[in-house]
């Protein structure tokens, strides 16, 4: 917590006397405490260890000591770098205790992927001081994900990403590609179609299996990004299907895959109806462009043939989505915790957890 140690009044003077632990703030601020330092944190964190972690003999216990400075090293320096103002949370027994947890766990196995999958968590928990339903599921993640292998680890990832996610940013259909390229790709070498691998994350508390499916995913891939696989139209076409006379400001682009025809550029029906009524068009003109949106977009055979094309990996996870419990998988909020922290290990890029769980 900052403190406020002294106000300074004397307008003229540059001078600043602070104590230990604080930070010179230069004109004529404040003086603040920032609670405990880097070497602080990583002190506690280490002794949490030794007081904590059972005695172990010889070589052993060697190797589980270097293990456990080794995470810890990479705890706290991970903090200090996205949340500093969190490091005084190692003052609390349930972050300690969270803590010990990853210690302990990568004192085990020594496991390389899942001790950074496990920083990631504990990071992400140490900036939730507060009791919620976000740093209830970190604590829940934390004792899970040791209990996975990295196979389940991008199965999860890859759910999250298909299922649950769609990415705002991209502007066209090769930016459409390069995002599959760089965030779904890395996961697919080990994405699972074994029975046992899904009945495993159920049992765990990460999902489970619907009585139902998610469709075809070339369908869901439609859906989700519609205004990407249009197979455009004339000027004449669409004055033939909605007539003339219609502010379509923002409605209509050149198409991605035609510079001859148009399309409707926009990413799904509810932009399209936003868009629409800003521009003082009727409902029943709402509704022709809604349903000529739909009539010019390519059907879900030709999407999956263009993706394979362009990134042939995508060839496992249509196979796996087809023959497998993947597309049957509904993830709890662990599962989406710990594909989260999964997916920013591997991309070191980050989404906000609490879109998800609230």
């Amino acid at each position: 917590m900052l403190n406020l140690l002294r106000k300074m009044t004397n307008k003229s003077s540059q001078k600043q006397d602070a104590g230990d632990n604080s930070t010179n703030l230069q004109g004529q601020q404040v003086i603040v405490n920032q609670g405990i330092s880097y070497t602080d944190a990583k002190e506690i964190a280490n002794d949490v260890f030794k007081a904590n972690f059972i005695e172990l003999k010889q070589e052993a216990a060697i190797i589980a000591q270097e293990r456990a400075e080794e995470v810890t090293e990479k705890v706290i320096s991970e903090l200090n770098e996205r949340h500093p103002e969190s490091l005084s949370e190692f003052e609390q027994p349930a972050m300690q205790d969270a803590l010990f947890n990853v210690q302990k766990q990568y004192a085990i196995s020594g496991d390389q992927d899942l001790g950074d999958l496990l920083v990631d968590i504990l990071v992400d928990r140490a900036s939730e001081p507060k009791r919620n339903m976000v740093q209830i599921v970190l604590d829940e993640s934390l004792s899970i994900a040791p209990k996975l292998t990295t196979e389940q680890f991008d199965t999860l990832t890859l759910n999250f990403l298909l299922v649950s996610t769609r990415r705002m940013d991209v502007k066209n259909y090769d930016e459409l590609i390069a995002h599959f390229k760089k965030r779904i790709v890395p996961f697919v070498e080990n994405l699972s179609d074994s029975h046992s691998d899904y009945t495993h994350l159920e049992y765990l508390g990460c999902g489970h299996v619907r009585a139902g499916n998610y469709g075809q995913l070339e369908q869901l891939l439609r859906d989700t990004y519609k205004a990407f696989f249009s197979s455009g139209f004339t000027h004449e076409e669409l004055i033939a299907e909605i007539g003339e006379g219609h502010n379509l400001a923002g409605l209509i682009i050149p198409c991605f895959h035609d510079s001859s025809k148009l399309q409707i550029g926009v990413l799904d029906e509810s932009v399209l109806e936003h868009i629409s009524r800003e521009n003082g068009l009727d409902q029943g003109l709402v509704t022709k462009l809604k349903q000529y949106f739909t009539k010019t977009t390519k059907n879900q055979n030709d999407i999956k043939t263009m993706l394979i094309d362009a990134i042939p990996e995508m060839e496992k996870i249509f196979d796996t989505w087809n023959k497998s419990s993947f597309n049957q998988f509904e993830l709890t909020s662990v599962g989406i915790a710990i594909a989260h922290a999964n997916y920013r290990r591997r991309t070191d890029e980050t989404m906000d957890l609490s879109i998800w769980i609230k």
